[in-house]
């Protein structure tokens, strides 16, 4: 074997488009993951960027604490700029109930609610509603389907009718 010549491993290999998607794969299931699968090496870093990640990256832990946003403002920016469905709803709440900018808060529940983000549809439905603009609220609620699925209502109802 010629020492001149550095071999390279199988992951090196791969085309940048594939390291990508599987790097978007790993980050739509979970951060914690996305964040070890990108410091494992170059290669799979140099993927954390890519557009389809950013698009889709698991920004849970951010939902369940939307004011944490903004110790990661970089990857929140990226976020926002490739419509990931979290990172507009957490933009909302900051903008809307913290930061009193309520019409753009609304404008990022409003894209959140769109590609069918579940808490930004019942947030922007309720804001609309409270507004006035309540045939638009009420038609982001239909979105929910909770007329066709009354399993909740009836669990309920039986623990009520049975104390």
């Amino acid at each position: 074997m010629d020492p001149n010549k550095a071999e390279i491993s199988r992951l090196e290999a791969l085309p940048q488009d594939l390291l990508g998607d599987i790097v978007a794969r790993i980050g739509a299931t979970s951060a914690e993951d996305f964040h070890n699968c990108i410091i494992s090496c170059k290669e799979l870093c140099a993927s954390a960027n890519d557009e389809r990640v950013l698009k889709t990256l698991n920004l849970a832990l951010l939902v369940k604490k939307p004011l944490s946003a903004c110790k990661h403002l970089l990857i929140m920016k990226n976020c926002l700029v490739n419509n990931n469905p979290n990172a507009h709803y957490i933009q909302g709440i900051r903008r809307y109930f913290v930061l009193d900018h309520s019409d753009i808060g609304l404008y990022h529940f409003g894209i959140a609610a769109d590609v069918g983000h579940k808490e930004a549809i019942y947030m922007y439905a309720m804001l609309l509603l409270c507004r006035g603009r309540t045939e638009e609220g009420k038609t982001y609620l239909s979105h929910l389907e909770w007329a066709k699925d009354t399993t909740l209502a009836e669990t309920c109802w039986k623990k009520i009718k049975s104390s």
